[in-house]
């Protein structure tokens, strides 16, 4: 079975909130590894704007997760103090729960785990999207950084985008949302801005390392200035998985035994 992935953004108001946020980035990482279950994690900040500029904003901070199941998932964020607390300090939070359809590369050495077997991609499209920049190519790669965050707010098909990041400048992390997997497809490989820069990115080795996943979105907890513009409800959450489990089940019984 596939592993479940859990995404949350959340949103510090107070100056008082802010520091406290800004603080755990140094301490809560002890505390969130020893959550039961939680088999890989992240816990970055943003950029200024949508979390693209190379200003910090210091009001979002995020967290991303990697659990057995959905249930182990909300259960344990739901118990966890680190993430309570985390939660009585943030003004809002939302957190996305995903399950992974496709990956390719890896996160400090980790590769987002995907279930044997074929894997359907519903829509809405999530993606993510991790690389480590090389020093000597930061400048090369953040010269595009502002054109591609314009041409995604301007892109009808984007329903949900957010750059969070590690370390400022050279570990960085794109969260997107996309209306189908075609349109997303368009926007990385045949838009001016990304396309361009994408084939620059690997013809002139950018990234130590980069990671790419893709996600059937499960279901969505809190509220995020945005988030309305997801097209996303339980039922159509509920549909997807059977029609996962579904396929799931036909693949099995389509393949023959060796």
């Amino acid at each position: 079975m596939s592993r479940v992935v859990s995404f949350t953004l959340f949103g510090f108001e107070t100056t008082r909130a802010k520091a406290w946020a800004l603080g755990q980035m140094a301490v809560a990482k002890r505390q969130f590894r020893r959550i039961p279950g939680l088999e890989f994690f992240k816990l970055m900040g943003t950029g200024a704007g949508a979390g693209f500029s190379a200003r910090p904003d210091f009001g979002t901070f995020t967290f991303f997760g990697v659990w057995p199941g959905v249930n182990e998932a909300r259960n344990a964020l739901e118990n966890a103090p680190v993430h309570q607390r985390y939660l009585e300090q943030a003004g809002r939070f939302m957190t996305f729960f995903l399950e992974p359809v496709s990956a390719r590369g890896s996160w400090d050495g980790y590769q987002v785990p995907v279930a044997d077997g074929r894997r359907v991609q519903h829509t809405p499209v999530v993606a993510l999207t991790r690389a480590t920049i090389r020093p000597e190519c930061a400048f090369s790669f953040w010269r595009h950084v502002s054109a591609i965050s314009d041409q995604a707010e301007r892109d009808a098909a984007q329903c949900f985008m957010i750059g969070t990041g590690e370390l400022p400048w050279v570990r960085q992390v794109t969260f997107s949302i996309w209306t189908d997997e075609d349109a997303m497809q368009r926007f990385s490989l045949d838009t001016p801005n990304h396309g361009v820069a994408a084939r620059k990115a690997y013809a002139e080795n950018w990234f130590a390392e980069s990671c790419f996943a893709r996600f059937n979105l499960m279901d969505m907890v809190g509220a995020w200035p945005g988030a309305e513009r997801i097209p996303f409800s339980s039922l159509s959450a509920a549909a997807n998985r059977a029609a996962s489990l579904r396929d799931q089940h036909n693949h099995t019984r389509e393949t023959p035994v060796q």
